[in-house]
C-alpha cells in the first residue's frame, strides 16, 4: 500500500535525491513536490480509463434547466468527475446512450434519466491510494519526478530521460489496468462535443 510520503520518495529516488523521513521535512525538494502533487495526481487520473478509479452513477436532469434547442435535458456532472468513460440508458451499464453531448461540467441528452460511468477522484475511488496497482504507483512517481526535475536537480537532460520513462510507465500501467476488465461494456464518448479538462460550471449557449 502506498501513501503520499512513499510517492515523494519514489520520485526522489528517480531523481537521484535523498529520501524524506516525513512530509514535514524542510527543503527544496519537499516544497516542489508539495506544489505539484495535486495537479500531477489529477493529470495521471485523466490519462486513461482506470478501472480502480471507475464509478457508475444514475443522473437525473437538473431541475428548471433545459435547452431552448437541441437536447432537452441538462445534467450536472458529479463533483468527483475526472473523465467520462461512457453513458448508458440502463442501471446495468449494458445499453449505451450514443447520442448525447459532453460539455465541461455538463451532459446534455434527450433522456430524463441517464447512467454515467466515469473516472472519479473521490477518496473511495481514484484517490484511494490503497487501490492503486503498482504500475500506476510507478506512473505517478515518474510523473512527479518529471514535473519537479529541473527545479530540484537543475538538469534538463535528466528531465528528457524522465519524459521517456514516464511514457513507458503510463503504457505499462494502462496495459495492466486493461487486463483487469475482460469485456468492454460500451465505447467511450467519441464524436460528441467534449471539454473534459475544464472545471468550469458555465452553462452552454441556448440554455435557460
Amino acid at each position: 500500500m502506498t501513501d503520499q510520503l512513499s510517492l515523494y520518495n519514489g520520485a526522489l529516488i528517480k531523481l537521484g535525491q535523498p529520501r524524506l523521513s516525513a512530509l514535514t521535512d524542510e527543503g527544496k525538494a519537499r516544497r516542489a513536490l508539495d506544489a505539484e502533487y495535486a495537479k500531477t495526481l489529477k493529470a495521471c487520473l485523466e490519462a486513461a480509463f482506470w478501472n480502480f478509479a471507475m464509478r457508475f452513477v444514475q443522473l437525473e436532469a437538473t431541475p428548471s434547466v433545459g435547452s431552448s434547442f437541441g437536447y432537452r435535458y441538462v445534467f450536472d456532472k458529479p463533483d468527483d468527475w475526472i473523465r467520462t468513460a461512457g453513458v448508458t440508458l440502463d442501471g446495468y451499464g449494458k445499453v449505451p446512450l450514443l447520442d448525447y453531448d459532453d460539455r465541461a461540467s455538463l451532459l446534455l441528452a434527450d433522456n430524463e434519466t441517464i447512467y454515467l460511468r466515469y473516472v472519479s477522484n473521490d477518496q473511495d475511488y481514484g484517490m484511494d491510494l490503497g487501490l492503486w496497482p503498482q504500475t500506476f504507483v510507478d506512473f505517478v512517481e515518474t510523473s512527479l519526478a518529471w514535473t519537479v526535475c529541473e527545479e530540484v536537480t537543475g538538469s534538463a537532460d535528466r528531465k528528457d530521460r524522465l519524459e521517456k520513462a514516464r511514457s513507458i510507465a503510463k503504457y505499462k500501467a494502462s496495459n495492466t489496468d486493461a487486463m483487469n476488465e475482460a469485456v468492454t461494456r460500451y465505447p467511450p464518448a467519441g464524436r460528441l462535443v467534449q471539454s473534459r479538462g475544464s472545471s468550469s460550471r458555465r452553462r452552454p449557449e441556448g440554455l435557460r
